[in-house]
Protein backbone atom coordinates (compact mmCIF):
# COMPACT_ATOMS: atom_id res chain seq x y z
CA UNK A 1 0.00 0.00 0.00
CA UNK A 2 1.67 3.39 -0.88
CA UNK A 3 0.52 6.15 1.79
CA UNK A 4 0.38 9.44 0.23
CA UNK A 5 -0.66 12.33 2.63
CA UNK A 6 -2.15 15.82 1.79
CA UNK A 7 -1.88 18.84 3.71
CA UNK A 8 -3.32 22.12 2.52
CA UNK A 9 -5.96 24.69 4.22
CA UNK A 10 -8.02 24.43 0.96
CA UNK A 11 -10.51 21.95 1.92
CA UNK A 12 -11.25 22.27 -2.17
CA UNK A 13 -8.47 21.74 -3.68
CA UNK A 14 -7.65 18.19 -0.94
CA UNK A 15 -10.77 16.63 -2.06
CA UNK A 16 -9.52 17.84 -5.75
CA UNK A 17 -6.30 16.68 -5.37
CA UNK A 18 -7.31 13.07 -3.51
CA UNK A 19 -9.47 12.35 -5.68
CA UNK A 20 -7.33 12.61 -8.98
CA UNK A 21 -4.74 10.46 -6.53
CA UNK A 22 -7.31 7.36 -6.38
CA UNK A 23 -8.34 7.87 -10.10
CA UNK A 24 -4.37 8.45 -11.24
CA UNK A 25 -3.47 5.13 -8.75
CA UNK A 26 -6.11 3.07 -10.46
CA UNK A 27 -4.68 3.36 -13.93
CA UNK A 28 -0.96 2.85 -12.48
CA UNK A 29 0.40 -0.42 -10.75
CA UNK A 30 -0.15 1.42 -7.22
CA UNK A 31 -2.35 0.40 -4.18
CA UNK A 32 -2.86 4.08 -2.82
CA UNK A 33 -4.19 5.31 0.81
CA UNK A 34 -4.50 8.59 1.27
CA UNK A 35 -5.25 11.46 4.59
CA UNK A 36 -5.74 14.76 4.31
CA UNK A 37 -4.69 17.44 6.78
CA UNK A 38 -5.85 20.87 7.24
CA UNK A 39 -3.24 22.38 9.04
CA UNK A 40 0.69 22.07 9.56
CA UNK A 41 0.06 21.53 13.18
CA UNK A 42 -1.95 18.39 12.59
CA UNK A 43 0.40 16.84 10.45
CA UNK A 44 2.81 16.98 12.90
CA UNK A 45 0.95 16.07 15.81
CA UNK A 46 0.29 12.65 13.87
CA UNK A 47 3.69 12.14 12.28
CA UNK A 48 5.09 12.36 16.31
CA UNK A 49 2.19 9.42 17.09
CA UNK A 50 3.59 7.55 14.66
CA UNK A 51 1.78 8.10 11.20
CA UNK A 52 4.48 7.34 8.14
CA UNK A 53 4.11 8.19 4.37
CA UNK A 54 5.74 7.70 1.40
CA UNK A 55 4.85 10.52 -0.08
CA UNK A 56 3.11 13.89 0.72
CA UNK A 57 1.49 16.86 -1.19
CA UNK A 58 2.59 19.87 1.44
CA UNK A 59 1.06 23.22 0.82
CA UNK A 60 3.77 26.17 1.50
CA UNK A 61 1.57 28.79 2.73
CA UNK A 62 0.14 27.35 5.59
CA UNK A 63 -1.44 29.87 8.08
CA UNK A 64 0.94 28.66 11.36
CA UNK A 65 3.32 25.86 10.84
CA UNK A 66 4.06 26.25 7.21
CA UNK A 67 5.00 23.61 4.55
CA UNK A 68 8.63 24.82 5.03
CA UNK A 69 9.25 24.48 8.86
CA UNK A 70 7.00 21.09 8.52
CA UNK A 71 9.18 19.74 6.05
CA UNK A 72 12.31 20.59 8.01
CA UNK A 73 10.31 19.15 11.03
CA UNK A 74 10.36 15.66 8.86
CA UNK A 75 13.75 16.28 7.53
CA UNK A 76 15.28 17.29 10.89
CA UNK A 77 13.73 16.19 13.99
CA UNK A 78 12.41 13.17 12.70
CA UNK A 79 15.48 12.44 10.41
CA UNK A 80 13.10 11.06 8.12
CA UNK A 81 15.23 11.09 4.71
CA UNK A 82 12.41 8.44 2.78
CA UNK A 83 8.95 10.28 2.37
CA UNK A 84 8.88 12.11 -0.65
CA UNK A 85 7.85 15.94 -0.05
CA UNK A 86 6.09 17.54 -2.73
CA UNK A 87 5.45 21.29 -2.52
CA UNK A 88 2.68 22.83 -3.91
CA UNK A 89 1.97 27.07 -3.92
CA UNK A 90 0.50 29.82 -6.29
CA UNK A 91 4.12 30.98 -6.18
CA UNK A 92 6.87 30.36 -7.87
CA UNK A 93 9.90 32.36 -4.86
CA UNK A 94 10.86 29.48 -2.65
CA UNK A 95 13.54 27.57 -4.33
CA UNK A 96 16.55 28.63 -1.71
CA UNK A 97 13.88 28.00 1.05
CA UNK A 98 13.16 24.42 -0.18
CA UNK A 99 17.18 23.65 -1.25
CA UNK A 100 17.55 21.89 2.19
CA UNK A 101 14.48 20.14 2.66
CA UNK A 102 15.02 18.46 -0.62
CA UNK A 103 11.82 17.63 -2.39
CA UNK A 104 11.13 15.63 -4.81
CA UNK A 105 9.13 18.29 -6.95
CA UNK A 106 7.58 21.43 -6.37
CA UNK A 107 4.16 22.23 -8.02
CA UNK A 108 2.95 25.96 -8.70
CA UNK A 109 -1.21 25.92 -8.41
CA UNK A 110 -3.26 24.95 -10.42
CA UNK A 111 -2.09 21.04 -10.37
CA UNK A 112 -2.96 19.32 -13.24
CA UNK A 113 -3.55 15.12 -13.19
CA UNK A 114 -0.78 15.12 -15.46
CA UNK A 115 1.84 16.70 -13.00
CA UNK A 116 0.65 14.51 -10.44
CA UNK A 117 0.82 11.52 -12.56
CA UNK A 118 4.06 12.22 -13.18
CA UNK A 119 4.96 12.79 -9.26
CA UNK A 120 3.56 9.95 -8.72
CA UNK A 121 5.39 7.56 -11.15
CA UNK A 122 8.69 8.99 -10.31
CA UNK A 123 7.72 8.70 -6.23
CA UNK A 124 7.09 4.99 -6.83
CA UNK A 125 10.11 4.58 -9.23
CA UNK A 126 13.22 6.37 -6.60
CA UNK A 127 10.84 3.80 -3.59
CA UNK A 128 11.26 0.96 -5.71
CA UNK A 129 14.81 1.31 -5.97
CA UNK A 130 15.48 1.11 -2.21
CA UNK A 131 13.09 -1.15 -1.48
CA UNK A 132 14.75 -3.76 -3.73
CA UNK A 133 14.65 -6.79 -1.28
CA UNK A 134 12.41 -9.64 -1.49
CA UNK A 135 12.50 -12.09 2.36
CA UNK A 136 11.61 -15.33 2.47
CA UNK A 137 11.57 -18.18 5.35
CA UNK A 138 12.71 -21.83 4.99
CA UNK A 139 12.65 -23.46 8.27
CA UNK A 140 14.83 -21.56 10.88
CA UNK A 141 16.75 -19.56 7.87
CA UNK A 142 15.57 -16.26 5.88
CA UNK A 143 17.10 -15.78 2.76
CA UNK A 144 17.01 -12.70 1.42
CA UNK A 145 17.44 -11.78 -2.81
CA UNK A 146 17.24 -8.17 -4.79
CA UNK A 147 13.61 -7.93 -6.48
CA UNK A 148 15.58 -7.18 -9.62
CA UNK A 149 16.83 -10.66 -9.88
CA UNK A 150 13.29 -12.32 -9.40
CA UNK A 151 11.34 -13.26 -13.12
CA UNK A 152 8.45 -14.65 -11.63
CA UNK A 153 6.69 -16.98 -8.91
CA UNK A 154 4.80 -19.49 -9.35
CA UNK A 155 1.97 -21.43 -6.47
CA UNK A 156 2.37 -24.94 -6.36
CA UNK A 157 0.12 -26.47 -3.24
CA UNK A 158 1.04 -25.15 -0.79
CA UNK A 159 4.31 -24.10 -1.52
CA UNK A 160 5.77 -21.20 -3.83
CA UNK A 161 8.17 -21.91 -6.36
CA UNK A 162 10.49 -18.46 -6.97
CA UNK A 163 12.99 -18.23 -10.10
CA UNK A 164 15.21 -16.04 -10.50
CA UNK A 165 17.73 -15.34 -13.26
CA UNK A 166 20.04 -17.92 -12.33
CA UNK A 167 18.04 -20.65 -10.35
CA UNK A 168 15.10 -21.69 -8.13
CA UNK A 169 13.97 -21.87 -4.78
CA UNK A 170 10.75 -23.52 -3.09
CA UNK A 171 9.23 -22.14 0.11
CA UNK A 172 5.60 -22.33 1.88
CA UNK A 173 3.78 -19.23 1.34
CA UNK A 174 0.80 -17.57 -0.61
CA UNK A 175 1.14 -15.29 -3.69
CA UNK A 176 -1.44 -12.91 -2.40
CA UNK A 177 0.34 -12.27 0.06
CA UNK A 178 3.50 -11.62 -1.59
CA UNK A 179 2.50 -9.31 -3.98
CA UNK A 180 2.07 -6.81 -1.36
CA UNK A 181 5.70 -6.94 -0.72
CA UNK A 182 6.41 -6.82 -4.06
CA UNK A 183 7.40 -3.44 -6.03
CA UNK A 184 5.24 -2.22 -8.82
CA UNK A 185 7.19 -4.02 -11.47
CA UNK A 186 5.30 -7.17 -10.51
CA UNK A 187 2.09 -8.57 -11.45
CA UNK A 188 -0.33 -11.08 -10.56
CA UNK A 189 -1.61 -12.68 -13.74
CA UNK A 190 -3.21 -15.61 -12.10
CA UNK A 191 -3.89 -16.87 -9.07
CA UNK A 192 -0.72 -19.09 -9.34
CA UNK A 193 1.41 -16.53 -10.94
CA UNK A 194 3.26 -13.30 -10.12
CA UNK A 195 5.92 -11.98 -12.87
CA UNK A 196 8.27 -9.73 -13.54
CA UNK A 197 7.93 -7.34 -16.15
CA UNK A 198 11.44 -6.95 -16.79
CA UNK A 199 11.90 -10.26 -17.26
CA UNK A 200 8.71 -10.33 -20.18
CA UNK A 201 9.79 -10.77 -23.37
CA UNK A 202 6.46 -11.39 -25.21
CA UNK A 203 2.78 -10.37 -24.21
CA UNK A 204 -0.43 -11.96 -25.92
CA UNK A 205 -4.03 -11.71 -25.29
CA UNK A 206 -4.17 -14.48 -22.51
CA UNK A 207 -0.28 -15.62 -21.44
CA UNK A 208 3.13 -13.81 -21.36
CA UNK A 209 6.66 -15.76 -22.65
CA UNK A 210 8.94 -15.16 -20.15
CA UNK A 211 12.81 -14.51 -20.64
CA UNK A 212 13.74 -18.03 -19.73
CA UNK A 213 10.95 -19.38 -22.55
CA UNK A 214 8.47 -20.26 -19.80
CA UNK A 215 4.72 -19.34 -21.26
CA UNK A 216 2.20 -18.80 -18.00
CA UNK A 217 -1.24 -18.49 -18.73
CA UNK A 218 -2.96 -15.11 -17.69
CA UNK A 219 -6.49 -15.88 -16.22
CA UNK A 220 -9.58 -14.14 -17.39
CA UNK A 221 -10.11 -12.21 -14.67
CA UNK A 222 -6.65 -10.57 -14.91
CA UNK A 223 -6.48 -9.73 -18.71
CA UNK A 224 -8.26 -6.11 -18.55
CA UNK A 225 -6.40 -5.20 -15.60
CA UNK A 226 -2.88 -6.52 -16.60
CA UNK A 227 -3.45 -4.86 -20.43
CA UNK A 228 -3.51 -1.52 -18.74
CA UNK A 229 -0.84 -1.91 -16.52
CA UNK A 230 1.33 -2.76 -19.25
CA UNK A 231 0.26 0.40 -20.84
CA UNK A 232 1.20 2.47 -17.80
CA UNK A 233 4.74 0.82 -17.11
CA UNK A 234 5.55 1.78 -20.54
CA UNK A 235 5.00 5.23 -19.79
CA UNK A 236 6.70 5.06 -16.52
CA UNK A 237 10.07 3.98 -18.91
CA UNK A 238 9.30 6.86 -21.03
CA UNK A 239 8.93 9.14 -17.74
CA UNK A 240 12.37 7.35 -16.71
CA UNK A 241 14.37 8.32 -19.88
CA UNK A 242 13.10 12.10 -19.45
Amino acid sequence: MYRIGICDDDKELCAGLEEQIYQIAKELPMKADVEVWYSGESIVNDLQNGIQLDLIFLDIELIQENGISVGKFIRNEMEDINTHIVYISSKQTYAMQLFKVQPLDFLVKPVSSEQIREVLVRSLRQKQSLKSFFEYQKGSAVFRIPTRNIAYFMSMDKKIKLVTRDNEDEFYGKLKSIIEELPADFMMIHQSYIVNQLYVNEYSYDCVKMSDGTILSISKPYRKEIRGKIKQYRKAELYDEL
